[in-house]
């Protein structure tokens, strides 16, 4: 990861929350409507903890951008 420019970055985190995040609606919605059984559950769970990845990612990534040009 240090060898990826500050635009690539976004792009990748930003691509895993956006995917994540959709597949967490998805999986929300699943649960909701019809009665989740152990296997929903834990899919929702692991939904949540990529788009908190990806998330999280892109903060750290704006955090400790290089502001300084080289």
């Amino acid at each position: 990861m240090k060898n990826f420019s500050f635009k690539t970055r976004l792009i990748y985190f930003g691509g895993i929350a956006l995917v994540s995040l959709a597949f967490f609606a998805l999986q929300l919605y699943s649960v909701q409507t019809t009665e989740a059984g152990t296997g929903s559950m834990v899919l929702l769970i692991l939904w949540g903890l990529l788009a908190a990845f990806g998330i999280g990612g892109l903060v750290y990534t704006v955090a400790k951008r290089d502001r300084h040009p080289k």
